[in-house]
């Protein structure tokens, strides 16, 4: 699949938000951002390219795009319940047909959900979004695979990636599936739904959903649909540290 530039995407964005210095929709209801937990602390640094998959979650990482900057921020969604140590990343309307989990176990606790936002002329969207298992820096990266997937070099121009019709996204373990009411979660007026609502920024938002003694992480991708990869960090000691979904804003590939 060709990987889409940031200027196009910003392009599309300008014109469809800001035409002529109006909005061609009406205004979103705004909350305060200390709603969502700015990131503050940041894991190790790491020289591992791409750079950008982490320097994207600090506040005051800027690139310039033709005459416009892109700035970056992260925001801390909340902490993840992980029990089992298998993670599942999909779209929540087809959780019974594609929410298959990662075939790397996961260390297990409650770890950070943390989201990369970038801002072009104040409108903003998610970037990336990763899971913390540690503060270590990453040493190498690889592609995240399910169960039937061959390995492949990281980086390339094959991926593998879930699909999202929905324009969100949600992190969860694999155990709390049987707590989930699938057939709620692909109802777009249901409680996920309208928790997303009460943390909606400026093209954003997200929630920590409850599901009995699990939690699950929601938030909206990029500038909507498409098919999005992901992939493990892992630290010198081969630990994962880091499992990160890429929205497709940045061409990394070719920085």
């Amino acid at each position: 699949m060709k990987k889409f530039t940031l200027i196009k995407y910003l392009l599309i964005a300008i014109l469809f938000y800001n035409c002529s210095g109006k909005s061609s929709r009406k205004p979103e209801a705004q909350y305060p951002l200390d709603i969502a937990d700015t990131v503050k602390h940041f894991p190790a640094s790491s020289q591992t390219k791409p750079m950008l998959f982490e320097s994207a979650f600090m506040k005051g990482t800027s690139l310039k795009v033709k005459d416009k900057n892109a700035n970056l921020y992260g925001v801390t969604a909340g902490k993840l319940r992980v029990t089992g140590g298998y993670i599942i990343a999909c779209d929540p309307l087809h959780i019974k047909e594609y929410g298959k989990p990662f075939t790397q176990l996961f260390p297990t606790g409650e770890f950070p959900v943390q989201l990369s936002v970038v801002n072009v002329e104040d409108y903003e969207t998610i970037a990336f979004g990763r899971i913390v298992f540690s503060d270590e820096p990453v040493a190498r990266w690889e592609n995240a695979l399910q169960a039937g997937q061959a390995p492949i070099p990281f980086g390339g121009e094959k991926f593998y990636g879930y699909g999202v019709d929905a324009g969100i996204v949600v992190f969860f373990d694999k155990d709390a599936l049987p707590s989930l009411n699938t057939d709620s979660l692909a109802n777009m007026d249901t409680q996920l739904y309208r928790e997303m609502n009460k943390h909606k920024h400026n093209g954003w938002k997200y929630a920590m959903y409850n599901a009995g003694n699990y939690n699950l992480a929601a938030f909206t991708t990029g500038f909507g649909d498409g098919r999005y990869a992901t992939y493990i960090g892992f630290d010198a000691a081969g630990k994962p540290c880091r499992l990160l979904t890429d929205f497709e804003i940045f061409d990394w590939k070719n920085m």
